[in-house]
C-alpha cells in the first residue's frame, strides 16, 4: 500500500484538480493488472484541517469496568454520531479504535492426520455462512413469505460447526481454536500514557468556530453525566487560540486608543478638543464594520491587526482638521468662518494623504500566492478605516466642533486661551531648526547619509519568509528506522514520554497506522509514531528540541525525528516549517532513481563538507522480497494462486467470512504466531496429487531496502537534501558551490529550494510592491502640488526613514520578513502625509506673498503640533503589539518595529530635512501672490 500526495499552487480551483486527477487515474488503471483496486482519491485543504481534538479514555479510578473494546464501540456508535448531528460540525475524524474479530487458529497435527487442509476450514465455514433470501409461497387464498437462513450469527454457531471425515462428524472446536478477539493492531493512540480513542473535529467551511466550539461543550458536558466511567479531554483547541489572540488584539485596539487620547489632551490642552477626536474613532469604526460586513470580510487576526494599525491614522484627520479651525479662530476669525475655512484649506492635502496611503496599500493584494490572499484583508481593513475617518473628519468633526464651541460663544466671546506650560515644543523646534539652517550643507549630507545606512542595515539583517511564531505546543515524529511490531514501538514511546515528563503538561502519542480519513500529517507506518506534546510555561521548541536531542544521542541513535508546530490553517498558509535550504537531485536516466546507500554517502560527504548543514539521511526501510520459481511450480503441479492464499494465510491472518450480528465482525482462520523464518520453512502445501511439499521449495528469497518516500515534480522524480543551515553563506555562491559538488560526485542535475529561496524571491516582489507604490505616490503628489519637482522632497523622504525603520527592526532582534517588508511599505504611506501637509502649507503661504524662507519658517510652527500628533498617536497605536505575546501580537510585531522606528526618525526628517530640501529648490523663487 502506498499513499501519494499532490500539492497544487495557490489558486488552483481544488474542484477542476480533483476532477482532472480522476480522468488521468481512468486512462493509467488500463495499463494496470485486473487485480488492482482503483486508488481512492481524497480532495483536502487547509479548512479541513481539524479545529480540535477530543481525547476519550477510561477514568483510572471507576466502578465500572470497560474494556477498550466497548469504548470503541460507544465512541463510534454514540458520542461520534450526536456531534455529527450539530450543524456546525462537517465530520469526526477517530484513531485509536479496537475491532473484533472471530479467530480461528487450528491444530496443524490434528489437521494432518485427519487430512483436512486450512482451505477447507474456510470452505466450510463460508458454506454454513449462507442466506438464501426469503420465497413467496401461495396458499390457497393465502401467501407466505419464507426466510431460507443457514446464516452463523455467535460464536458458538462458528464452534459447532460440523466436518464429514470419513462418516464420522467432527466439530470445528475439536479441531481449531474459536474465540472473540481483538482484531491485530497496526496502530494505537495513548493520551497521557493511557490507551485512548482521539477524535478530530472538522467544522463546516461557513460555520463560526465559536459557536461550534460552544455546542460541542454543551454536548460534552451531557456524556460526562451520562457516562461518568470515561473522560473526554479537549486538546490542541485552535477556537481557544483564536479567542485568546482575538481578545489581545481588542485590548491592543482600545489601549492604542487611550494612549492616543491622553497625547492629544497634553498637546491641545482643553477639555472638548480630544472628546472630538475620541467620538471620531468609534464613529469610524462602526462605519468600517458595516463595511466589512457589505463586503463580506470577516474580523480575523489579519483584518483586525488592519483596523488597530488605522486607529492612529483614523485619529490623525480628526487632529488636522480640529487643530486647523483653531489656528483660524486664534487668528481673530469668527466662529463660523474658522470652521468653513479651516476645514476647506486641509480637504484637498488630507484626501492626497489618504490617497497616497490607499496607493501604498493596495499593491500587497496583487502578492502572489497565498501572501497576497491573506493580506486582502489587511489592505483592506487600512483602506476602509481610513475612508470612513476622512468621511467623519470633513463632515462630522467641524459640524460638533461648531455645535459645540457656539453654545460657549454664548456664554463668553471667543478669544485664544492661554495654557499653562508643561513642556515647550515650539522652542525645542525652534532651537533645532535655527541650528539646522545654519548648518545647512552639513546637515543637508548627514541626512543623505541615512540612505547608505538603510542599504547597508538591508544586507547586515536576516532574512526570512515569515516571522518565528513562538508555540507552547509542538509535534515530535520518530521514525525507529527498524523493522519493530507495534508493541515494541508502544514502549519505545512510553520510554521517551517518561524522559521529558517533566516539560510537558499533556501529551498524545499517535503510535504506528492511524486509522484517520482525512489526515496527511499522520499518515504513518507500524515503525513510526507522532507525539503531540503541550509543553510547561516557560518552555518553547527550541528548548524542547534541545531535550529531544539529547535523548535520541543516548538511546535508539539509528532512530530519525522532527519538531514541528502542530498543523493549524494558519501555519498551512504561511508553511513555515519549511527547511531553509533544500537542495533537490534529479537523475539523469529514466530509471527510478539512485541506490538509498550511494545517496547516503553523499549525504554524510556533504555532512563532511558543511558540518553546520545537519542534513540527515534519507529514510529507507528493510524488506523481503519473496518471488516464486515458475519452473518448479510447473513440474510439482503446484496452482500458483493456491500457493499465494497458503503464504498469505501463515504469514497473516487470513479473513475468510464475516459474522452478521449487530454489526459485520470477520472471521479470520490463521497459524500460531512465528517468526518468517519458521513459517517459511515449516509450512507446506498439497499438490494436485494430494503430496505433501514444503512452501519455500518453491520461493526465492531476497533481503533488501529502498525509500521509505519518493518526492516528484514537473520533471520527475527528486531526491530532496535538506540543509537545516546554511551557516554565515551567502545563497548565491553557496548554491553554486553545491551544484560543483553535486555535478562532481554524483553526475546528477539539482535545482534549489527552501525558506531561504522563497525568502528571496518573495522580499523581490515586495521590492517591486514598494517600486509601484511610489510610482504612485508620485503621480497622486504630482496632482496635488502641481509640480514635477515637489513630489520628489516626499519621495527622497523614504529611504531615510527606512533606515530608521530597519534600525529598530535590528534593536529588537528580527528579521526581514513579509511582515517587516509589509510594515516597510506601510510606514511609507503614513510618514509622508506629514510631509505633504507641510509643503503644501508652504505653498499656500508663498501664494499670499510670503518668501520662502519665511514661508518655510511659519509653515513650520502651524504644522509643528499636527506633525508631532500624529506620529506620537500613531506610534502609541502600535506599541501594545510590542508587549503582547499572541499569534496576533507576533505576527504584528516586525510591522510594528519598522513602523515605530521609520515614525520616529521620519517625524525629523519631515521637520527638519524637508524644508531644508525646499529651501534649496526654491532659495532664488520670488514670492507669488494669488
Amino acid at each position: 500500500m502506498a499513499t501519494i500526495e499532490l500539492r497544487f499552487s495557490y489558486g488552483r480551483d481544488i474542484n477542476y484538480a480533483f476532477i482532472d486527477v480522476n480522468e488521468k487515474i481512468d486512462k493509467i488503471m488500463q495499463n494496470m493488472p485486473k487485480e488492482f483496486n482503483r486508488p481512492a482519491i481524497m480532495k483536502a485543504s487547509s479548512t479541513d484541517l481539524p479545529v480540535f481534538y477530543l481525547d476519550v479514555s477510561i477514568k483510572d479510578k471507576t466502578k465500572q469496568k470497560i474494556e477498550l473494546l466497548e469504548l470503541s464501540d460507544l465512541v463510534t456508535n454514540i458520542i461520534r454520531k450526536r456531534i455529527e448531528q450539530l450543524e456546525e460540525v462537517a465530520m469526526v475524524d477517530i484513531s485509536g479504535r479496537v475491532f473484533s474479530q472471530i479467530s480461528i487458529t487450528p491444530d496443524l497435527e490434528k489437521l494432518s492426520t485427519l487430512h483436512i487442509s486450512v482451505d477447507e476450514i474456510g470452505r466450510t465455514i463460508n458454506s454454513h455462512n449462507r442466506g438464501f433470501g426469503s420465497i413467496k409461497v401461495k396458499d390457497g387464498q393465502y401467501q407466505y413469505n419464507i426466510i431460507l437462513s443457514n446464516g452463523l450469527n455467535q460464536v458458538e454457531d462458528i464452534k459447532n460447526i460440523y466436518f464429514n471425515i470419513h462418516d464420522h462428524l467432527i466439530q470445528l472446536k475439536d479441531i481449531a481454536k474459536v474465540e472473540m478477539c481483538e482484531k491485530d493492531k497496526s496502530g494505537l493512540f495513548m493520551t497521557n500514557g493511557k490507551d485512548g480513542i482521539s477524535m478530530a473535529i472538522v467544522k463546516q467551511a461557513d460555520a463560526r468556530m465559536e459557536d461550534m466550539s460552544e455546542k460541542i461543550d454543551e454536548v460534552l458536558e451531557y456524556f460526562s453525566e451520562r457516562y461518568p466511567f470515561i473522560e473526554i479531554q479537549k486538546v490542541r483547541d485552535q477556537t481557544g487560540i483564536l479567542r485568546y489572540a482575538m481578545s489581545n488584539l481588542f485590548q491592543s485596539l482600545w489601549w492604542g486608543a487611550l494612549l492616543a487620547f491622553l497625547v492629544m489632551f497634553l498637546f491641545l490642552r482643553d477639555r472638548r478638543s480630544p472628546w472630538l477626536i475620541g467620538v471620531s474613532v468609534p464613529i469610524s469604526l462602526v462605519i468600517s464594520l458595516l463595511l466589512f460586513y457589505l463586503l463580506g470580510i470577516s474580523i480575523n487576526i489579519i483584518s483586525l491587526s488592519g483596523l488597530i494599525l488605522g486607529v492612529g491614522m483614523m485619529i490623525d484627520n480628526s487632529i488636522i482638521v480640529i487643530d486647523n479651525i483653531s489656528q483660524r479662530i486664534s487668528m481673530g476669525e469668527s466662529l463660523m468662518e474658522g470652521v468653513s475655512k479651516g476645514t476647506h484649506e486641509v480637504i484637498r492635502p488630507l484626501i492626497a494623504s489618504v490617497l497616497t496611503t490607499c496607493a501604498v496599500f493596495l499593491p500587497l493584494v496583487y502578492l502572489s500566492g497565498i501572501s497576497g490572499a491573506l493580506f486582502y484583508d489587511q489592505a483592506m481593513a487600512v483602506t476602509i478605516g481610513l475612508s470612513a475617518s476622512l468621511l467623519v473628519s470633513i463632515t462630522l468633526i467641524p459640524t460638533l466642533y461648531l455645535l459645540i464651541w457656539r453654545k460657549k460663544a454664548k456664554k463668553s466671546k471667543l478669544k485664544k486661551r492661554s495654557h499653562p506650560k508643561i513642556f515647550s515644543t515650539t522652542d525645542l523646534y525652534e532651537q533645532g531648526w535655527h541650528w539646522v539652517f545654519k548648518h545647512r550643507s552639513a546637515m543637508f549630507v548627514s541626512f543623505l547619509l541615512l540612505i547608505g545606512v538603510a542599504l547597508l542595515l538591508t544586507r547586515v539583517l536576516p532574512k526570512e519568509r515569515f516571522p518565528v511564531l513562538n508555540e507552547n505546543e509542538v509535534v515530535v515524529k520518530v521514525d525507529w528506522n527498524n523493522q519493530i511490531n507495534i508493541e515494541e514501538n508502544r514502549r519505545r514511546v512510553q520510554e521517551f514520554i517518561h524522559y521529558i515528563k517533566s516539560e510537558v503538561n499533556h501529551s498524545d502519542c499517535y503510535v504506528g497506522v492511524q486509522q484517520f480519513f482525512h489526515h496527511n500529517d499522520l499518515e504513518l507506518s507500524e515503525n513510526e509514531c507522532a507525539i503531540y506534546l503541550q509543553l510547561k510555561e516557560g518552555r518553547d521548541k527550541n528548548s524542547i528540541e534541545k531535550k529531544i536531542s539529547e535523548y535520541f544521542s543516548k538511546n535508539n541513535t539509528n532512530a530519525s525525528f522532527s519538531v514541528s508546530i502542530p498543523p493549524s490553517g494558519f501555519t498551512q498558509m504561511f508553511e513555515g516549517q519549511e527547511a531553509p535550504f533544500i537542495v533537490y537531485l534529479e537523475s539523469n536516466s529514466n530509471q527510478i532513481g539512485t541506490h538509498v546507500d550511494s545517496l547516503n554517502q553523499f549525504v554524510g560527504y556533504l555532512n563532511q563538507q558543511y558540518p553546520f548543514a545537519n542534513i540527515s539521511p534519507f529514510a529507507s526501510e528493510p524488506y523481503v522480497e519473496i518471488s516464486l520459481i515458475p519452473e518448479l511450480l510447473a513440474l510439482y503441479h503446484i496452482d500458483e494462486y493456491q500457493l499465494q492464499k497458503r503464504l498469505k494465510g501463515s504469514l497473516k491472518s487470513n479473513q475468510v467470512d464475516l459474522l452478521k450480528g449487530a454489526s459485520f465482525i470477520p472471521i479470520v482462520v490463521g497459524e500460531n504466531r512465528r517468526s518468517m523464518e519458521q513459517i517459511l520453512k515449516k509450512v507446506t502445501i498439497i499438490n494436485k496429487n494430494q503430496v505433501e511439499i514444503l512452501v519455500s521449495t518453491f520461493l526465492r528469497i531476497k533481503h533488501t531496502k529502498n525509500f521509505k518516500t519518493y518526492y516528484g515534480s514537473r520533471d520527475g522524480l527528486v531526491f530532496p537534501i535538506v540543509f537545516k543551515s546554511i551557516g554565515k553563506n551567502k545563497i548565491v555562491p553557496f548554491s553554486k558551490e553545491i551544484e560543483q559538488k553535486v555535478h562532481a560526485k554524483k553526475q546528477m542535475n539539482c535545482t534549489f529550494g527552501g525558506s531561504i529561496i522563497k525568502a528571496e524571491g518573495m522580499i523581490h516582489e515586495l521590492v517591486v510592491v514598494l517600486l509601484i507604490a511610489l510610482s504612485l505616490l508620485y503621480f497622486i503628489l504630482a496632482a496635488q502640488f502641481e509640480s514635477f519637482t515637489q513630489p520628489l522632497i516626499v519621495l527622497l523622504e523614504v529611504p531615510m526613514d527606512i533606515a530608521g525603520a530597519l534600525f529598530l527592526l535590528w534593536l529588537g532582534g528580527d528579521s526581514i520578513n513579509l511582515m517587516a517588508m509589509i510594515g516597510i511599505v506601510v510606514m511609507c504611506g503614513i510618514i509622508i502625509n506629514d510631509s505633504i501637509l507641510k509643503i503644501d502649507t508652504i505653498n499656500q503661504l508663498r501664494k499670499q506673498g510670503k518668501g520662502v524662507m519665511e514661508a518655510i519658517e511659519v509653515a513650520g510652527h502651524r504644522r509643528l503640533k499636527p506633525i508631532l500628533m500624529t506620529s506620537i498617536t500613531t506610534i502609541l497605536a502600535l506599541i501594545p503589539f510590542l508587549v503582547g505575546n499572541d499569534m496576533g501580537s507576533i505576527l504584528q510585531r516586525p510591522l510594528a518595529l519598522v513602523i515605530i522606528g521609520g515614525m520616529t526618525l521620519g517625524t525629523f526628517v519631515s521637520l527638519y530635512f524637508v524644508p531644508l530640501c525646499y529651501y534649496f529648490l526654491y532659495r532664488n523663487s520670488k514670492p507669488t501672490i494669488i
